[in-house]
């Protein structure tokens, strides 16, 4: 998606099971996703945003703004490990992930809504009154968040005023119209989709 957003040619190569299996994928840590672009090799997701967001000025302006942007991807990092300890991990019980979508998902939801109002911008980003990186980290889980666990999302007007502000801005729309998103993100124990509203 942000590859898409800043208009950079890119080849998406994606590896099969049977390719991975032969262990003839050359990575630094044995794990994908990696960028080649030139001379550099990055691994890691977080890592890969990072370098583009700052070649391409997707930082935030200030100190306070980049301060920002890091807290936002953090916290939603830490959202998204929760997720996926609660639905990813086999050892996590049926009432534990109960649990997890009843109490602990609506609290770590209602922190990250209220973190997002004390944006002093009406720009409806994250972090300033212009588009961060963190802006896309925010968007990746609030759209999963949307469709797995719908009557949930319903509860957060703010996430949902956010989602549908960043899916309408014309290089993203073009992104996820388009035949280069991925049809599913989050999968489960022996790969099942996380269950909607569980």
């Amino acid at each position: 998606m942000l590859l898409s957003f800043l208009e950079i040619e890119y080849l998406d190569r994606q590896v099969t099971l049977d390719e991975w299996s032969q262990g003839n994928i050359p990575t630094p840590f044995a794990r994908m996703p990696v960028y080649t672009e030139g001379v550099l090799v990055i691994p890691e997701a977080h890592a890969i945003m990072n370098h583009l967001g700052r070649a391409h000025g997707l930082m935030g302006e200030t100190e306070a703004q980049r301060v920002r942007c890091d807290v936002t991807i953090e916290a939603w990092r830490d959202y998204g490990n929760r997720v996926a300890n609660a639905f990813g991990a086999l050892s996590t019980s049926e009432d534990e992930r109960k649990r997890f979508v009843k109490e602990e998902q609506p609290r770590l939801l209602a922190d990250l809504e209220a973190f997002y109002r004390t944006n002093n911008s009406v720009s409806g980003y994250w972090a300033g009154d212009t588009i961060t990186i963190a802006d896309f980290t925010a968007f990746h889980l609030v759209d999963g968040l949307r469709g797995q666990f719908p009557s949930l999302f319903a509860r957060f007007a703010g996430l949902g005023e956010f989602h549908t502000q960043f899916a309408e801005l014309p290089k993203i729309k073009r992104y996820l119209d388009s035949p280069h998103r991925p049809a599913a993100l989050f999968y489960g124990p022996a790969g099942k989709i996380y269950p909607k509203d569980a």
